[in-house]
């Protein structure tokens, strides 16, 4: 027997928010406990829900998307899954939604097909990143990316320098400068980053 996939929606426009129920309530393993049009009554309310996935417009009256976002992971960490529905595209709104830990971020032009699948890809553990964020791909040299998924692939440094046909101190020099181009200080922190920038890849895990 499928699980039923227990989704919360969170729109301040009546009518999506009733499509998308509609539409969402019509999978045999997806149902929608209750919508929300504000943020502060979700926040008041989610605990007692216990929703598997919230999807939610990034433009909200009061309290972005974003800021939402970051409460909700802190306080429920990946046990629950966001999607994100916005009309903005830019580079940065892709970057801040998936460092705060979004599995999705959605044009509100997608198809209900498409957000079924960002809902049930969720659910086993992968965010959908997108194509502009793919394109981040050139914040790191070829060789780094190697040695990235390498490292994602938990090799020692030694396995590394073998397989890469390099020395152990080039493998650290390169980590090094990964760490310091991705920001980060640890090879955990590396990997994680290039799980949320794209650059491991358009389909990941989240379950960390």
């Amino acid at each position: 027997m499928l699980k039923t996939i227990r989704v919360v929606l969170l729109d301040d426009h009546p009518l999506v928010l009733e499509g998308l129920k509609n539409r969402l309530e019509k999978e045999p393993d997806i149902e929608v406990p209750q919508t929300f049009s504000e943020p502060r009554e979700l926040l008041e309310k989610i605990g007692d829900l216990q929703p598997d996935v919230l999807i939610m417009d990034l433009s909200m009256p009061d309290m972005d998307g974003f800021e939402l976002g970051k409460l909700l992971k802190e306080r429920f960490g990946h046990t629950l899954k966001i999607i994100l529905l916005s009309g903005y595209t830019y580079d940065e709104f892709y970057s801040k939604a998936y460092e705060i830990g979004v599995h999705a971020y959605l044009s509100k032009q997608s198809t209900y097909t498409e957000i079924i699948n960002a809902i049930k890809q969720s659910m086993m553990g992968y965010a959908l990143v997108s194509e502009k964020a793919l394109s981040r791909t050139n914040l790191l040299t070829p060789t780094e990316q190697a040695v990235l998924a390498k490292v994602a692939e938990e090799k020692t440094n030694k396995e590394i320098a073998q397989e890469l046909a390099m020395s152990q101190r080039t493998v650290e020099y390169h980590l090094s400068a990964i760490n310091q181009k991705l920001g980060v200080k640890t090879r955990i922190g590396a990997v994680a980053k290039g799980y949320e920038t794209g650059l491991l890849g358009s389909l990941r895990q989240r379950n960390q």
